[in-house]
């Protein structure tokens, strides 16, 4: 990898857990709608509000790359449902983007990004709708792309080329880094980006395509990199 130059890295799963974000999110919203939207949550509880989220990414998959939009409009369903404004939907995606904001950072995550973004040139690439501005890690980042901007998710090679757009450098000259065997690794790869697994996990890898390296969190891919530039 002693070609690297730039760094596209994934967010969820990558530099936070997000199903204890997104537990959290959904119980806290859940209580609100309750107090707001009574007629919701007499007969909802706050497992529903994923069920109808899950249920719209099968019914309109023109929404499957942008995950505020489809959670809005389940939001939206909701209250179409049982005789309330929909457009109260839009309050209720701007709450839970609130609640989907309050991450843990993994604790290897700041001083890995402080390492390498010293080095590196280092863009955020992720299918999800956090936003590295509203977290405190902004500054460590030229940029970000998602799939709702790009139209397209991972493993789309689109995505990861714009990444190399922005970074305004070739392919093989940017390492992508993620947790996601299929959408990380193997799109990045094949969209002809180096690869590095995040297993923190500790998985097994069953693909036949394999990473161009594997580390259990950034610390170790700082130590890697260090060692291979």
């Amino acid at each position: 990898m002693k070609q690297v130059r730039g760094i596209s890295l994934d967010l969820d799963d990558t530099l936070w857990a997000i199903w204890p974000v997104i537990d959290r999110a959904e119980t806290v919203l859940h209580r609100h709608i309750s107090e707001t939207f009574p007629r919701i949550g007499e007969r909802h509880d706050a497992q529903d509000l994923r069920r109808v989220r899950n249920e719209i990414h099968q019914t309109r998959p023109d929404l499957a790359h942008d995950l505020t939009e489809s959670r809005r409009v389940s939001f939206e369903v909701l209250l179409e449902r049982y005789g309330y404004d929909p457009q109260a939907s839009h309050d209720l995606m701007g709450r839970f983007l609130d609640l989907r904001h309050d991450v843990t950072l993994y604790p290897d995550v700041v001083p890995a990004l402080s390492a390498l973004s010293e080095r590196f040139a280092v863009v955020a690439v992720s299918n999800g709708n956090a936003d590295i501005s509203r977290l405190g890690i902004g500054d460590y980042f030229q940029g970000q792309i998602s799939a709702s901007t790009v139209g397209v998710k991972k493993p789309d090679r689109q995505i990861f080329h714009m990444a190399c757009e922005l970074l305004e450098m070739d392919p093989a000259q940017v390492l992508h880094v993620g947790d996601h065997p299929l959408e990380d690794v193997i799109g990045a790869q094949q969209a002809g980006l180096c690869a590095a697994w995040v297993n923190r996990n500790g998985d097994d890898w069953e693909y036949e395509e394999t990473p161009h390296a594997e580390v259990s969190d950034l610390a170790q891919l700082v130590r890697l990199l260090d060692t291979a530039t």
